[in-house]
């Protein structure tokens, strides 16, 4: 059986989206605007014409900067993680950062988005049960110690 620490590393690559929508930093504002709503998104990421991700472009960006394209008002200091980040980790940047989608990356490219939405589905797909009482609880990661007996001994079951 692994340890809680091992237990808790599903990679980003296992539950994130891959088609993910981007946009360029020549795009005009309303046309992103459009989008966003057509499509129920809260953002997206804006590459260069290479594919590099240059930034991310939110509703916020949209109504709380002024521009008339999307490079004038895109967020630049993206915090973006790659495909083998654990889930758990990125609970916490998410947390931290109060952010709603962190691009991922391979090799530097772009290779999809994990979303709030995502995390989410993964925390109904994990349960842990106490070695020691079989009690089960939910979470992205281990519990430190089982709510009901105190143990420290997990098995992950997926669903």
């Amino acid at each position: 059986m692994d340890s809680p620490e091992t237990q808790t590393i599903v990679p980003v690559q296992e539950i994130m989206q891959r088609d993910v929508r981007t946009t360029t930093p020549a795009r005009p504002v309303p046309e992103v605007a459009q989008l966003l709503i057509d499509e129920n998104l809260t953002g997206i990421p804006v590459v260069d014409a290479s594919g590099v991700l240059v930034g991310v472009v939110t509703e916020y960006d949209i109504v709380s900067k002024r521009g008339e394209l999307v490079g004038d008002i895109m967020s630049r200091g993206v915090i973006t993680v790659t495909d083998d980040t654990s889930a758990a980790r990125v609970v916490e940047l998410v947390g931290l950062h109060g952010i709603r989608g962190i691009p991922v990356l391979h090799d530097g490219a772009l290779v999809g988005l994990i979303t709030r939405a995502d995390l989410v589905r993964l925390y109904l797909s994990l349960r842990w049960r106490c070695s020691a009482c079989g009690h089960e609880e939910r979470g992205v990661s281990a519990p430190r110690s089982c709510s009901s007996c105190g143990g420290s001994s997990f098995t992950l079951i997926r669903e």
